[in-house]
């Protein structure tokens, strides 16, 4: 038994590292804050189903306006419950570790264990001595450091939160799994270990992972969906179609607009692309119906129709009425208001910008404009822009587009028709937010798409290690040039740096693969781009960070924000002192 669990480890080495090393990063940032003013809402929808209810008859957060229905006089939040339903389990199970010992610490020990399983299996990975013992010390001094300031989180107070919170991080984590068994199967080893750290560290899909909203759940629904897609392609079995239909049911359920997007992408390849019978056009069909229960479900029990939709249904207008928890959250307004907003705006904060909502005002906010505080896709991850060069490459090299690259570039172009809608809310709902987070799996379809192209693969596989230290050395001096002029106007230094970034390393891109004649100059632009490849993965983890800094500092409430780590608790409390 011991050995087959041994070969079992061996065997899934690398994907285990990437879990149990996501599942570090991301419980390392967890905590009670709320960065979104509707995830008070979600919250409250979460204890009511809790105690049997699905219209909000207590609130557990104080949140006075936000994201409500009105039904025949009973109030319902007006996210989906896929989610929660989720959080379930894990609220029990967390509350349970409460009675015994304290849902906060076991949180803090499965951190510490994440910690030390990812050094054990990385130094098995090197072949280091004694990785066993290593992995053990780790785990002892990560969970010795936060022992000395540890302050148990309330867990009847902040229950609610913490365990939806950790629901996301262990979607995301598999989310990252899964990131690296699609790329891996299209690609390589190397290809799919470079996407997941790139999703991980290069991304807003990890800051998601730490929040309460839906949309870690939805990308892992769309990427399974691809991953079987793919599979049946690749094996030509019904069962891997059958399992993408179910899986986009559920992701419509869990984000409409997304579900619908991947629905028509799929409905459209099948019969198009594949020419399906009609007898397996009604099979699809019924299993579309099938995997769409939960949805109707919970349409006909809170709208008392299964075909009305939710999300489709005006908010509320009249003023909501609720009982009152005994440990409802109360988010009081900041004392340091007046600072918080000095600093947003000596960090070159803008407001109520000119919105514009013709389409090509909208692609070009999108991509790579900055509209407001919000950035385009291709300033948050600069390298990205590579993706463009792919229509270069197939045309030079006269090669057609295979079946996933028509699925992935159709399920592009029907996403961004949905949300054309959604995205501009983002800028007027909340100003302060750098990215439109309804577009986070663009993220993986670009990325897939610039890893099409050979030399961009070929960069990377042949150059891993100086991709690495390039990177480390980029971040490193960024910070410390950020920090040494604190404080200085970010937001406009970094849109100039990213946009110089991306239209140069396009240039470069473009050129490299245009000429092949000149070797010297070839050679030339390789190594051109190849810095511009580490400067751009740089400038995406400085734009995370910064993301998430920047939103815990300003945080309304900011005595009320209890982190996993004591540690890094400690750190935002002196930051605190010293800025405001």
């Amino acid at each position: 038994m011991h050995k087959k669990i041994v070969k079992l480890i061996e065997s899934n080495r690398i994907p285990l590292i990437l879990f149990f090393v996501s599942l570090f990063i991301f419980l390392s940032f967890a905590g009670t804050r709320m960065l979104f003013s509707d995830e008070g809402i979600i919250v409250s929808q979460f204890y009511n189903f809790i105690h049997g209810s699905l219209d909000l008859q207590t609130a557990k957060v104080n949140v006075e306006s936000g994201i409500y229905i009105t039904v025949e006089n009973h109030l319902y939040g007006k996210f989906s419950y896929s989610l929660l339903i989720l959080s379930l389990p894990v609220y029990f199970v967390l509350r349970s570790m409460d009675y015994l010992y304290g849902a906060h610490l076991f949180l803090l020990q499965i951190w510490a264990l994440s910690g030390g399983i990812s050094v054990y299996l990385l130094a098995r990975a090197w072949k280091i001595k004694n990785a066993a013992a290593g992995g053990f010390v780790s785990y002892i001094i990560l969970i010795l450091i936060n022992l000395r300031s540890f302050d148990p989180i309330y867990f009847p107070k902040w229950g609610e939160i913490i365990s939806i919170e950790f629901t996301n991080i262990l979607i995301s984590s598999f989310l990252v799994l899964m990131v690296y068994f699609l790329f891996k199967n299209l690609f390589n080893n190397k290809i799919a270990i470079f996407a997941s750290l790139f999703v991980i560290f290069a991304t807003p899909i990890s800051f998601y992972s730490i929040t309460l909203k839906h949309h870690s759940l939805a990308l892992l629904l769309t990427v399974l969906a691809f991953y079987f897609f793919y599979k049946y392609q690749e094996r030509k079995e019904n069962k891997f179609i059958y399992s993408a239909y179910l899986l986009a049911g559920l992701c419509t359920w869990t984000r409409i607009a997304e579900g619908a997007a991947l629905l028509l992408s799929l409905l459209i390849m099948d019969i198009l692309f594949f020419r399906r019978s009609i007898k397996h056009i009604a099979l699809i069909l019924l299993i579309i119906l099938v995997s769409l229960i939960p949805f109707f479900t919970f349409n006909q029990l809170i709208l008392g129709s299964p075909f009305s939709i939710i999300e489709a249904h005006p908010l509320s207008d009249t003023p909501m009425k609720m009982q009152v928890e005994k440990n409802m959250i109360t988010l009081n307004e900041s004392a340091f208001k007046d600072r918080q907003i000095e600093l947003l705006n000596n960090l070159g904060f803008i407001w109520n910008p000119e919105i514009r909502t013709g389409f090509l005002d909208i692609m070009s906010d999108i991509t790579i404009r900055k509209l407001g505080n919000t950035f385009g896709l291709l300033l948050i991850s600069p390298f990205l822009i590579t993706a463009f060069a792919f229509v270069i490459d197939r045309i030079k090299k006269k090669i057609r587009l295979n079946i996933t690259d028509k699925l992935l570039g159709l399920y592009a172009i029907i996403f961004v028709l949905l949300h054309k809608n959604y995205i501009l809310l983002i800028i007027t709902d909340t100003p302060i937010v750098l990215e439109y987070r309804y577009l986070l799996i663009m993220y993986i379809v670009l990325l897939y798409f610039a890893l099409r192209i050979d030399k961009i693969r070929d960069m990377i596989e042949n150059n891993y290690k100086k991709i690495i230290q390039l990177y480390a050395a980029a971040v490193i001096i960024l910070m410390l040039y950020f920090i040494s002029i604190f404080p200085l106007p970010f937001m406009n230094i970094y849109y100039s740096l990213a946009l110089i970034t991306s239209i140069i390393l396009l240039i470069s891109l473009s050129m490299s693969l245009l000429i092949e004649n000149n070797k010297s100059l070839t050679d030339l632009l390789d190594k051109i781009t190849l810095f511009l490849i580490a400067l751009s993965l740089a400038q995406a983890s400085i734009i995370l960070i910064f993301y998430y800094w920047v939103v815990t500092i300003t945080y309304i409430s900011p005595s009320q924000n209890y982190t996993i780590l004591p540690i890094l608790e400690n750190i935002l409390k002196w930051m605190y002192q010293v800025l405001l």
